[in-house]
């Protein structure tokens, strides 16, 4: 069985779409990175939402790890920190899940 650890983030408003759409790619790029800077990744995927639907959220990371201690050491490791403080610039809301698989 593995971890599957997912996040949902919702963005700050923005002035225009544009701006936002921005705001998202750079979340996405930052979230992107840690899958070379964190090894006890095992599978990472991260979207930047299309819809139009107003209870969506903006982005979603999905991730999955070998065990809770991996997912733990993760949690506190310093680059997955770093894009906590980052994001802190970017998203207002989040919500997480994580479950067997």
């Amino acid at each position: 069985m593995m971890i599957r650890h997912i996040v949902l983030f919702n963005l700050k408003d923005y002035p225009s779409a544009e701006e936002k759409r921005k705001a998202a790619e750079s979340v996405q790029a930052e979230l992107l990175s840690l899958k070379d800077k964190i090894a006890l990744i095992r599978a990472f995927e991260v979207g930047i939402n299309e819809g139009e639907n107003p209870s969506a959220y903006d982005v979603s990371m999905i991730s999955s790890f070998a065990s809770w201690d991996d997912l733990k050491i993760y949690q506190a490791h310093p680059a997955h920190q770093s894009f906590i403080a980052f994001n802190k610039n970017f998203s207002v809301k989040k919500v997480i899940v994580d479950y067997f698989f």
